[in-house]
């Protein structure tokens, strides 16, 4: 808002002394001697186009940090001759003084904002490049009016004291400052709160991690670790997935090599046997009795492990009972009655 303020205001003052520069002229030059009324037109417009074009040049030189002074005194010049027309043109109308200041007010004004900006410029430029201009001390009123010659003694002195010092605020030659891009971003950077400079960072490249982004900032003079952005951003690291291979299956039973049938779902205790696997309750329960298992509890786990189910107690007695039973060894369990 404040720009188009000023632009706006610039663009009216320039219109305005345009305006009354050209009519003076043209009324100079039509009435008082005569030109025709084109070439009065074309010699009006032909002197305001210079004083523009002048203008322009200065501002240029003043942006560019060159000297402003051919520029500059151009436009003076061309300022110098507008106000002379003027009276010219307060005279031919018996105006007197009061005519002249009308008409010479907006090319007065508009010389007076061109330099009070040129010299805003120019100060800008030069605080940038780190030289410090000498400024009169603030002694107030009363020190100016009290110790006015002790005042102006210390003045002078600071100033002989700026100029023939060779200290670093004061730069006659050398490298510039640095104006590029990303020095002006360093400065706004500094002067910025370090969690909002990683906010600014996290929106403009929101998939950088924690690390990316403070050495990004780095770069700008926010100087923060990887801890610290992802503290300030509430980062989480990604989820990983790991797929494992699903367990390898069981071996077979060995059982199995002989025959078809169920599988058991526990090891078989006796890897090296062949034969058919047991598929009733009656089969298994010859099997175990062939191992030598005659115990009904005993018989009834193992006869559940053989056919992967559980088989009641019970049951396995009854088969146990039909079984015949081993004879015992010639000599077991016959008394002789006494030593022979």
């Amino acid at each position: 808002m404040n720009r188009f303020v000023w632009w706006a205001s610039l663009f009216i003052i320039g219109a305005a002394a345009a305006g009354m520069t050209g009519w003076s002229l043209y009324v100079v030059a039509h009435d008082l001697y005569g030109v025709p009324k084109g070439l009065a037109v074309l010699t009006a417009a032909v002197f305001d186009g210079a004083a523009m074009a002048c203008l322009y040049l200065a501002s240029a030189a003043t942006n560019e940090d060159r000297s402003a002074a051919g520029p500059r005194l151009a436009v003076f010049a061309l300022a110098a001759v507008s106000v002379s027309l003027n009276a010219k043109h307060a005279d031919h109308i018996n105006g007197g003084m009061p005519a002249l200041l009308l008409f010479a007010a907006p090319t007065a004004a508009l010389l007076i904002v061109a330099d009070l900006a040129w010299a805003a410029t120019r100060a800008r430029r030069r605080a940038a490049d780190g030289d410090r201009p000498v400024t009169l001390p603030r002694y107030g009123l009363w020190g100016w009016l009290l110790a006015g010659e002790q005042a102006w003694a210390a003045t002078r002195a600071r100033a002989v004291d700026h100029v023939t010092s060779a200290d670093s605020v004061r730069i006659e030659s050398g490298p510039r400052a640095d104006h590029s891009a990303t020095a002006k971003l360093r400065a706004v950077f500094e002067d910025m709160d370090p969690n909002e400079a990683i906010r600014l960072a996290h929106s403009a490249t929101p998939k950088a991690t924690p690390a990316d982004l403070a050495d990004e900032l780095g770069l700008y003079g926010v100087h923060v670790s990887a801890v610290q952005v992802a503290l300030v951003l509430g980062y989480r690291p990604p989820q990983v997935r790991i797929e494992r291979p699903p367990p390898p299956a069981p071996a077979p039973d060995p059982a199995l090599r002989g025959g078809s049938g169920k599988a058991l779902t526990s090891p078989d205790p006796d890897p090296d046997r062949s034969g058919p696997v047991p598929v009733t309750v009656l089969e298994a329960t010859k099997l175990v009795v062939e191992r030598g298992i005659y115990d009904e509890t005993d018989a009834a786990t193992e006869v559940s492990r053989l056919l992967g189910r559980t088989v009641r107690q019970d049951t396995v007695r009854r088969y146990l009972n039909d079984m015949p039973k081993p004879a015992p060894a010639p000599g077991v369990g016959q008394g002789g009655g006494g030593y022979n």
